[in-house]
């Protein structure tokens, strides 16, 4: 009775001890920034103080336009995402499956995942034009590598004694596959998508900045900076962008950890 009792305090404290370290981090660089702007170490017109970044954040939310290009951000990561996993899970489990595509297609994986999506703007401009689809389809490439890689690994490392243990129980090739190797190979893939979803919205927000458009967050801060008087707002802008990359990193690390809770990695 006693040592459930004092475990509990314990875990809780372990639990909480990276979150703490996390925001003492976050604070220690708001102050910094705040110094160095009021100290004069550097330009006003550069680096506005973080208290007045910060201030201009919140009244963004309070904008509809802004909370407008905040929604199509989202939306076209959602879809650049959702493609990617549909499209990557089922070819990886393919190339994983079996051992000749497995070799024969690390190489070519390698070689293509390395080129930059922003390399690919003005192909996909000639392609496709500079809208939603040109948004989509360079998500989709940057997103579709991790989810693919972490797919094909996780298949193919699935322990070989756990499928020929369900081939003596007579299991055919599609429960294997389904109830062995499904179960072994969902942790990376959940991994994946995680990376994944960091670089597509990377990805959509440089596009946006670069090519510029009607809305989204990258759009906002092409069209503060492009003013010239409006540094502020970019600082607020970007500020923004950094924290959905937060929100999406952390929503996505809890439901890993409460559907993987059994694996080790996902745990830490």
């Amino acid at each position: 009775m006693s040592v459930a009792t004092t475990s509990r305090p314990v875990g809780r404290s372990v639990r909480l001890r990276p979150i703490l370290l996390g925001a003492a981090g976050v604070v220690l660089l708001a102050v910094t920034l705040e110094v160095v702007s009021r100290l004069g170490l550097v330009n006003e017109k550069f680096l506005p103080p973080f208290s007045t970044v910060f201030s201009a954040m919140l009244g963004l939310f309070t904008d509809v336009g802004f909370l407008t290009d905040i929604a199509s951000t989202v939306g076209t990561w959602a879809l650049g995402l959702g493609l990617s996993i549909v499209i990557a899970v089922p070819i990886g489990f393919l190339l994983g499956l079996s051992e000749v595509s497995y070799r024969a297609s690390r190489t070519v994986i390698e070689l293509v995942r390395t080129l930059p999506a922003v390399a690919l703007i003005p192909l996909v401009i000639l392609a496709v034009g500079s809208g939603l689809e040109m948004k989509i389809v360079l998500a989709l490439y940057a997103a579709v590598w991790p989810i693919l890689f972490n797919t094909i690994y996780g298949v193919h490392g699935t322990d070989p004694k756990a499928k020929e243990m369900g081939k003596s129980f007579g299991l055919s090739r599609l429960a294997i596959i389904r109830r062995i190797v499904l179960p072994s190979a969902a942790p990376f893939i959940a991994t994946g998508v995680r990376v994944s979803s960091s670089i597509v919205l990377i990805v959509i927000v440089t596009v946006e900045i670069i090519v510029g458009g009607a809305t989204g967050v990258g759009a906002f801060i092409s069209q503060m900076r492009i003013l010239g008087d409006q540094v502020t707002l970019v600082y607020a802008g970007i500020l923004v962008a950094g924290l959905l990359g937060l929100i999406i990193n952390l929503v996505l690390g809890a439901l890993e950890r409460r559907f993987f809770r059994w694996n080790q990695t996902a745990r830490s």
